[in-house]
């Protein structure tokens, strides 16, 4: 067994750790000694004790490693568990007073009575593996400090150097929390890293500031050396310290300082939950840890400070690019607020401007916040910590907005995590255009440097906006000179009055930036203004705004004959129709009147979305394009004046036109103009119908008209052509079967449109009144022999009364005594009476010959119709020709009468009944009735005739057309019929049916 202790210790020295080294060592010792199993237990002088096990079967590991480092009562009961069978063999390793472990064999009390270990065996084992720890802690501590040292040439942030030599420290030392704390000498205070949490993922480090003045830090850097805290409650510690430690658990505490070139700038902190957890070897360990971990974050602030410097040098060389760049503000601003961000680390920036008034700051960019509350934030100068900035005209810097007592929206800095903030003011020439402001998470994020960085920063950017505005301003005017240039030409080269005022309302829109734009124009009799035009409004909504002179916004620019508006219509008592703008959303408006001369005719108005003070400039603007629209309606009512006077002579012209044209197309005379060719240029349609040729026709008048009569025609035309005077001449000629009678008269026409002269021709038919010529002769024939037997009618009514009253008188003869009863004179009394009645009979129709041929003057009075057509049976009856005619009459008893003129109608009657007896040969049945049918009175008039062809019963109601024998009608009955019904507000309609009959009716109004 001696000679076996080396080699049991060999594997210490060439384990790679001790734990494997103990292992193997005891794996051994159990194999050599015929242990069951067995337990090794090492406690060095820093870290958590050491403890292997070599089990063996059905002995439990958690007993052997009760066995190892446990009381003696706890040794008892563990070995009394393992049973009368095994016996536990236990030695110290170590002074007895002061072990450093233990040694457990477990075994059968066979195998454990040979087990004869040497003497001192406890203590060289514990020696030995006291020299494997140390020296293996020793390799570690190198290992740990080529690591720290290996920091300092990495690229790694420093968030990963503090990362790796937190890794590397708990290789070495104990602790429970390890933080770094860096000095801020500018406003005495430092910041706590929590270097331990950035160590572990998904933990979220717990850094913050407090004041340097009485911690322990302070002691630190006033004495330069470590300090360490075995109990962190004692008195002796600073109370700040104390608390701050305390709350967390802490009892020990060891501050190593982190030292520079120039001095102590923080210190690294270990804490522990177990009171006096630190030694002097871990504060010797810390501190040499230390100093490369210093030069390693003061290397990387290094490394920060000259990237910083680079940024800043970008973004001023970015700043002074903008100032040449010919850029609109917004982006000016946008680009501007993106480089604070760059040139100082804030979270975020925003830039706020004067308004017009130099009263108020509003937000023109923003870059980096999260919500759009801050971004569209406004503060009167004065309030807040940016309106304090633009008040004093000096920077602000923040460490802690919570804190500060001039913020003036904690709300939204909260919501937006806003801890620290850097105000500078932005001037150009001494004059403060607004406030440059970042901010930052974090507290305390700004130092002096960066408040210098950022002022040096804001004068170039100021001169960057001065540039962007005027540039702007430059475009604004050109735009506005262009608007003012377009609306001018639109006057002037349309005359459409709605384009030219939407033109000009666009144009309006795009230079002033307004939302909408609208027109109203004054009814000078009313004085009312009514909305004619808008960019946005519907046709229903414009036609019910209707404004009194005087009224709103609007009609206070047309009564002062000045610019008017409003900064919030929802707000303003003055406004007339306050619906309209909240459904619409304007909430500003800016009217101009539409002057003309020194009276307003109507009123332009621009509208904002937003609450809007409009400027001088911008008044000026719409008073221009005011004028313009004036212009524009004056020009419109004037060229409508003008349109609607040229429009009324072009009516006139037009209807002299229709009437020329009408006069030549109703012209009941055949009208042709003809060329020098005596080619047909023009043809009416009588004359087309007289000739029966095309009215389009261009051909030859010549071939016009009937072949044989052709030459003398031209003939005759072209003498009148070249006499140039008026010329007539009468030609017979055949024309669709017919031979007619035309009437040519010719005149000349001189200077034509074309500069040519041209030939009218004149064609009349005058067969017609040729033949009424003849018909005339007859008819004043006949007119005579009427005269005559109404002479002799009159004549023979003398004779005719005395012949029935000598009748009569020689009836009364008879009567007396002397001649009564005569046989001889029986038949005298028979004979009489028949003179008497055929004497009255001969009365009775001359009587009606008289009073047919009689004028029957114009008088109407109310007449029985049915009475009239017996009158008119009556009358024809006697006439020898219808001798075997058969009346018969349907009469409507109950027919009211009707006011006429019974002359005239018993004519017509007459007329009506003479043709249909005629139309049977004076044999047939003629039948006549009455009747009465809605509100007219009907007199019909039916035959039995042969009826009338159609080709026949399309001219019988045309003046002196008859079907009669020559000698045996004029052809003027029906045609009289016709107009003596006619004026009497009725007509006379014809049913026919070829082969069977004929109805006439005439229809009088009841």
């Amino acid at each position: 067994m001696p000679r076996a202790v080396p080699d049991l210790l060999t594997p210490l020295a060439t384990a790679a750790s001790l734990d494997e080294g103990l292992g193997l060592t005891l794996r051994r010792l159990v194999r050599v000694t015929g242990a069951a199993a067995g337990a090794l237990g090492f406690r060095p002088p820093r870290g958590e004790p050491i403890v292997v096990v070599a089990g063996g079967a059905g002995v439990d590991d958690a007993a052997l490693r009760t066995l190892v480092d446990a009381p003696a009562a706890a040794i008892r009961r563990a070995t009394a568990a393992l049973g009368r069978e095994r016996v536990v063999r236990r030695v110290v390793l170590g002074a007895p007073r002061r072990p450093v472990g233990a040694l457990v064999l477990v075994g059968s009390p066979r195998a454990m009575r040979r087990v004869a270990l040497p003497a001192g065996f406890g203590r060289g084992l514990a020696s030995a593996v006291e020299q494997v720890w140390r020296l293996q802690q020793r390799t570690l501590r190198i290992a740990v400090q080529n690591d720290v040292t290996r920091l300092l040439v990495s690229g790694d942030s420093v968030d990963e150097v503090l990362r790796a030599f937190a890794d590397g420290l708990a290789r070495l030392v104990s602790f429970d929390s390890l933080a770094v704390g860096l000095i801020d000498p500018e406003r005495a205070e430092f910041e706590i890293v929590d270097v331990l949490a950035r160590s572990v993922p998904r933990v979220r480090p717990r850094d913050s500031r407090m004041p340097l003045d009485r911690t322990l830090l302070a002691q630190v850097v006033a004495s330069g050396a470590p300090v360490r805290i075995d109990d962190l409650t004692a008195p002796t510690v600073p109370e700040v310290s104390r608390r701050l430690l305390g709350e967390r658990g802490f009892r020990a505490a060891l501050l190593v300082p982190l030292v520079s070139r120039g001095g102590v700038f923080g210190a690294l902190t270990l804490a522990s939950r177990r009171p006096g957890a630190f030694d002097d070897a871990d504060v010797e360990l810390a501190a040499e840890l230390a100093r490369p971990l210093a030069s390693a974050i003061e290397h990387r602030r290094l490394l920060d400070e000259s990237r910083r410097r680079a940024e800043e040098l970008a973004a001023l060389y970015s700043t002074s690019q903008l100032i040449t760049a010919r850029l609109d503000v917004a982006s000016v601003l946008d680009r501007i607020s993106r480089s604070v961000t760059a040139l100082i680390g804030s979270t975020g920036c925003g830039i706020g401007l004067l308004d017009a008034a130099r009263t108020r700051l509003v937000h023109a960019a923003a870059h980096g916040f999260k919500s759009d509350e801050w971004r569209g934030l406004a503060l009167p100068v004065g309030e807040g910590i940016i309106g304090r900035c633009a008040e004093g005209g000096v920077a602000i810097r923040v460490d802690d907005v919570r804190t500060d007592p001039r913020s003036a929206r904690r709300d939204v800095d909260e919501r937006e995590g806003i801890r620290s903030m850097l105000c500078v003011p932005l001037r150009v020439a001494g004059a403060l255009l607004g406030v440059i402001s970042a901010f930052s998470t974090r507290p305390a994020a700004f130092s002096a440097h960066h408040q210098r960085v950022l002022e040096a920063f804001a004068e170039q950017a100021g001169i960057a906006v001065q540039n962007a505005r005027l540039f702007e301003e430059s475009l604004k005017r050109t735009r506005e000179t262009r608007a003012l240039y377009e609306a001018g030409r639109t006057v002037t080269a349309s005359l459409d009055p709605e384009r030219t005022v939407r033109v000009i309302m666009e144009q309006a829109r795009a230079v002033l930036g307004v939302a909408s734009c609208g027109i109203m124009t004054l009814d000078p009799a009313t004085h009312e203004l009514t909305l004619v035009a808008s960019l946005d409004l519907p046709e229903e909504v414009m036609r019910g705004v209707h404004v009194a002179e005087g009224d709103g916004i609007a009609g206070r620019a047309v009564r002062d004959l000045r610019p008017r508006q409003s900064a919030d219509l929802f707000n303003d008592p003055r406004v007339r129709y306050r619906e309209l703008p909240r459904q619409s959303g304007l909430r500003a408006a800016l009217a101009a009147p539409l002057r003309v001369g020194d009276r307003a005719i109507g009123v332009i108005e621009v509208f904002h979305r937003e609450v809007h003070q409009f400027t001088a400039a911008e008044e000026e603007l719409l008073v221009a394009l005011a004028d313009q629209a004036a212009i524009a309606l004056e020009h419109a009512r004037l060229y409508e004046g003008l349109e609607t006077m040229v429009a009324e002579r072009t009516r006139e012209l037009d209807s002299q036109k229709r009437f020329v044209e009408v006069v030549l197309e109703t012209l009941p005379l055949g009208v042709f103009v003809l060329d020098p060719r005596l080619h047909v240029v023009r043809a009416n349609r009588e004359g087309a119908r007289t000739l029966g040729c095309d009215q389009a026709t261009r051909a030859a008048f010549a071939s016009v008209v009937a072949p044989e009569r052709a030459a003398e025609v031209e003939t005759f035309l072209r003498q009148a052509f070249a006499a140039g005077e008026v010329a007539r001449q009468e030609e017979e000629m055949v024309v669709a079967g017919e031979l007619k009678r035309f009437r040519l008269t010719t005149a000349p026409l001189p200077g034509g449109a074309d500069g040519a002269h041209h030939l009218i021709v004149l064609v009349e038919d005058i067969t017609l009144a040729k033949q009424l010529e003849r018909q005339m002769l007859l008819t004043e024939r006949l007119t005579t022999a009427g005269r005559l037997a109404a002479g002799v009618a009159h004549e023979l009514n003398n004779p005719l009364a005395t012949i029935a009253g000598c009748a009569e008188s020689l009836q009364g003869r008879l009567k007396e005594d002397a001649l009564a009863g005569r046989p001889e004179l029986a038949d005298f009394s028979t004979y009489l009476r028949l003179v008497e009645e055929e004497a009255y009979r001969c009365k009775d129709i001359t009587g009606s010959l008289l009073q047919f041929v009689r004028d029957p003057g114009s008088r109407r009075t109310p007449t029985d119709l049915n009475g009239l057509v017996q009158k008119t049976i009556e009358l024809i009856s006697h006439q020898a020709r219808y001798a075997e005619g058969v009346f018969a009459t349907d009469l409507d008893e109950a027919l009211p009468e009707v006011t006429l003129n019974e002359g005239q109608l018993r004519q017509v009657f007459l007329g009506l009944a003479s043709n249909a007896l005629d139309a049977m040969d004076g044999h047939g049945r003629l039948t006549i009735r009455t009747r009465r049918a809605r509100r007219e009175i009907e007199v019909e008039f039916e035959d039995e005739g042969p009826g009338i062809p159609d080709e026949v019963a399309q001219r019988i109601w045309d003046p002196f057309f008859t079907t009669k024998p020559p000698g045996q009608g004029t052809g003027l009955g029906l045609a009289i019929a016709q107009g003596i019904v006619a004026d009497h507000g009725g007509r006379i309609e014809m049913q026919t049916h070829v082969g069977k009959g004929s109805i006439f009716r005439v229809v009088l109004p009841g």
